[in-house]
């Protein structure tokens, strides 16, 4: 049983470097006054929350980062490039908050900074990911038990799924506990999959056979533990938001954690509420601007949609996690069919 403690120390660790010195960050986060501005156009219920510390990802990051530095043991040489993902796209979101805070407005970087960095961030580790013997350029089909080599192409499609998951995720965090909530139940799933994982090598269609994936598992894992504590601060009333540096850093490692997994397809069905983000927010754009002015939704992203429409704050994020581990529950399903 010695797997399961393996899988359990991570998550715990997760937990306490993240707990124990959230209060002191919070402190912190204030003296130094990185506290949120609302923008105006948002839901009104949400100027009350302009004060609240931000920039919070940091305390979830740090909790991560030492819990999985701990843990992982085999595959570290896997586990390192979405660490290093995560530490980039972490900066780039500080960076933005750090800009939105200092200005007093809740204007960062501009467009065109922001995904020039995603772009970047997302090519390289897109390149490494091709590169890398335990991954290649060949994708699971599900359901399938078959595998895609992408050849070339492998590369454009992975830094699609970088950015747009960044992205994604990015969107989903306009709620108390709602990105932490959601990403939390898909780094529970990542842990049962990477776990699956060695069970799956050398069945028809697999790739991989012989890497090392406990430490992705155990990478996953501390991840899972360190949500669960930044959900302390986080969760409805929130004491603290994570800014960019959170929901940035969130979506490059979810990102990985799927390309590494082999099964990136199985992202959108994992991150409904991600998809479900964006996508609200093509339509209204399309909309607004193909019908003159006619939006399809009261506010967008739909979470704040639901919002106007009177459901209550926690009851949205309560629905939007559940609704994440049926699709998670379902992903694993698929998985190992």
């Amino acid at each position: 049983m010695a797997w399961v403690h393996d899988l359990l120390l991570p998550v715990l660790l997760g937990f306490l470097f993240t707990a124990i010195p959230g209060p002191a960050v919070i402190r912190f986060l204030k003296r130094m006054n990185f506290r949120q501005t609302e923008r105006k156009e948002g839901p009104q219920s949400h100027l009350s929350k302009s004060g609240t510390p931000t920039m919070g990802g940091v305390i979830l990051l740090i909790g991560w980062l030492l819990a999985a530095l701990i843990c992982v043991g085999e595959g570290f040489t896997l586990v390192l490039p979405v660490m290093i993902v995560m530490v980039l796209c972490g900066l780039m979101g500080f960076l933005d908050d750090f800009i939105k805070v200092s200005t007093g407005t809740s204007m960062g970087l501009l467009p065109y900074q922001k995904v020039l960095l995603q772009f970047v961030i997302s090519l390289l580790a897109a390149a490494w990911l091709y590169r890398n013997e335990g991954v290649g350029s060949a994708i699971t089909l599900p359901l399938f038990g078959k595998s895609w080599d992408m050849g070339f192409f492998y590369i454009p499609f992975a830094l699609f799924v970088l950015m747009g998951t960044m992205n994604g995720v990015n969107l989903t965090d306009g709620l108390d506990g709602l990105a932490a909530g959601t990403s939390l139940i898909i780094q529970l799933a990542f842990v049962v999959l990477f776990a699956l994982m060695p069970m799956a090598q050398g069945v028809a269609g697999w790739v991989g056979t012989g890497v090392k994936y406990g430490g992705v598992a155990a990478f996953a894992g501390a991840g899972a533990g360190a949500l669960l504590g930044f959900l302390l601060f986080n969760a409805y009333p929130a004491r603290v938001f994570m800014g960019d540096t959170g929901s940035l850093a969130l979506g490059g490692v979810i990102a990985m954690e799927a390309l590494v997994l082999k099964s990136p397809l199985l992202l959108p069905l994992m991150g409904v509420a991600f998809v479900a983000s964006v996508l609200s927010v093509m339509i209204q754009v399309s909309s607004y601007k193909l019908r003159k002015g006619k939006r399809v939704f009261k506010m967008a992203p739909l979470h704040h949609h639901f919002e106007l429409m009177g459901v209550p704050e926690p009851r949205i994020t309560a629905m939007y996690m559940l609704l994440t581990g049926v699709c998670c529950a379902l992903s694993i399903y698929i998985f190992t069919k």
